[in-house]
């Protein structure tokens, strides 16, 4: 009898953990589709898609060798463990694209592929230098036996990978121009120490070490949940605004499984070692923890159909606005033909003609950088000429609300570029620093180099921007409460694709403000021509 109980409880153990390696396994998918549907010609998407599938492959074997009862054939498939080398490469080849360091490392990159292609090789050529049969651990059927170099596949990542990651993201932080960049940079730190810390926790058995390798299933969840937050709130990598909201949705529905999952597997845990602990607690705070989770998830449906409604409403009144002018101007142009101001109603149906355009263009821009279809003509140019150009576009408005503009680029700086396109990002952050700059006010516009790169910012004395507003700045479509009520012409489309235009030219753009009434600084930085 007791023989039974023993089985029915190691059972069960077995059977908790085969369910959250699979949960793990699934997001790891879900990740790997979505990296790989999601832009794959941005910077990382590649490397990282590998990633995900080398994970994958890790996660798979590992559910399948636990549960084969022949020690060697289940060490035959521990075997596919070797990906864990890939892994490490892969992790770095991943950080390496999304900093823009690859070119400047090939070396060192070249260097990791090589080493762990060889050690890949060296324990194919050896395997029971990496693992002997299996043997029945804790509550499975087989789990692995270490051979005598196991323990470099282990020193491979947190000894090499993992530092080295660190190394060029804490180099990259100090180069860092704003503190959104920095922000960023944490989270990728973050995400990939807690994943391999926490991926790790199997190998503790593999020591005979008695920790529940089911705690190690949650390093694909940690990884998700970090890398999603950190993508969704700070732009960590070029991903889609609807991409965002699905990848989100996955991983809370994944989430509330695995919680769901482990929650139950406490339950059943406590309720065999601590007969008296309450046995509504844990189901208790499941409940909870769904039922918040539901809610989170409500609230960013009704911002989707809130943002869908007010793009709706926003386009429709602003094209409505000047086609009443032109209605209007020719209803009077048609009763006074003759009449001597017959030339400013002309004037109107000009002006109002050139919003239409204007803001026909801005709606067709969203489309070609969203979608590629843009054809980008890069060139050598003169970023002052631009400057100077974009600046006596707006000199009307400047005039008109007694600006003082305050410019610092007498120096010829060049980047190879999309000139009409950067003119564009220039011409926007000087008409949004005129509209939100109180009537004489000063806005200073710089243009200089540092080290490899050229920098553009443009400071005003205006409405300033929020702390919570500063991370939402260059989404699509969004504008601040002060924004609107300053500027009720704006579409909150500008800054959303000066800033896809600046990404594709591999630069970097910011906003910074101490708070409302402060002023605010946007800039931008790109690569210096050769």
């Amino acid at each position: 009898m007791i023989y039974f109980v023993y089985k029915v409880i190691m059972n069960f153990h077995l059977a908790i953990h085969n369910i959250g390696f699979v949960l793990s396994a699934i997001a790891t998918l879900g990740a790997l589709v979505f990296v790989t549907l999601n832009n794959p010609q941005a910077k990382g998407h590649t490397p990282m898609a590998f990633l995900f599938l080398s994970v994958l492959i890790f996660i798979v074997s590992h559910i399948i060798g636990v549960n084969i009862a022949d020690p060697e054939i289940s060490r035959k498939v521990f075997m596919l463990n070797l990906v864990v080398f890939f892994m490490g490469i892969l992790s770095v080849h991943t950080i390496l694209s999304v900093l823009g360091k690859v070119g400047k490392r090939k070396f060192i990159l070249a260097s990791f592929y090589v080493l762990g292609i060889g050690l890949c090789i060296f324990f194919i050529k050896n395997p029971e230098l990496l693992f002997l049969d299996s043997v029945s651990k804790m509550y499975f059927l087989n789990y692995y036996e270490p051979g005598t170099l196991s323990w470099i596949r282990i020193f491979f990542l947190l000894g090499l990978c993992l530092p080295y990651l660190i190394y060029e993201i804490f180099l990259s932080y100090r180069e860092a121009d704003t503190n959104n960049s920095k922000i960023q940079l944490k989270f990728l730190a973050g995400s990939f120490v807690a994943t391999y810390i926490v991926g790790h926790i199997p190998n503790f058995l593999v020591y005979d070490i008695k920790i529940d390798p089911l705690w190690g299933m949650a390093f694909m969840i940690v990884f998700a949940i970090v890398f999603a937050y950190a993508s969704i709130k700070y732009e960590l990598m070029n991903i889609k605004v609807i991409a965002k909201q699905a990848f989100f949705y996955a991983i809370t529905v994944g989430t509330i499984g695995g919680t769901i999952v482990l929650f139950e597997y406490l339950n059943r845990v406590i309720a065999l070692n601590y007969p008296l602990f309450p046995v509504w607690v844990l189901p208790a705070l499941s409940i909870f923890l769904v039922m918040v989770i539901t809610l989170v998830v409500w609230e960013k449906i009704r911002e989707v159909d809130l943002l869908r409604y007010e793009f709706i409403t926003t386009v429709t009144h602003k094209f409505r606005t000047p086609l009443t002018q032109i209605k209007w101007a020719t209803d009077t142009l048609e009763k006074n033909r003759l009449h001597l101001q017959d030339s400013d109603q002309i004037g109107y149906i000009k002006s109002a003609n050139s919003k239409l355009i204007e803001l026909t263009n801005l709606l067709v821009s969203i489309s070609e950088v969203e979608s590629n279809v843009y054809e980008y003509h890069i060139e050598k140019t003169n970023l002052k000429k631009l400057a100077e150009e974009a600046l006596a576009f707006v000199e009307t408005s400047i005039v008109a609300k007694k600006i003082t503009i305050k410019n610092d680029f007498t120096v010829d700086t060049f980047a190879n570029c999309d000139a009409a396109r950067i003119k564009f990002v220039i011409q926007t952050f000087i008409e949004n620093a005129v509209s939100y700059t109180p009537t004489g006010g000063v806005v200073n516009i710089s243009l200089y180099e540092k080290g490899t790169r050229v920098f553009l910012t443009v400071k005003d004395s205006g409405i300033g921007i929020t702390k919570n507003e500063l991370p939402l700045i260059f989404s699509k479509f969004y504008r601040g409460n002060t924004a609107r009520t300053t500027d009720t012409e704006g579409m909150g489309i500008g800054l959303f694709i000066s800033k896809e235009i600046i990404t594709r030219h591999k630069g970097k753009t910011w906003v910074e403000s101490d708070g409302l009434s402060k002023g605010s600084t946007f800039g931008f930085s790109l690569p210096i021509a050769e």
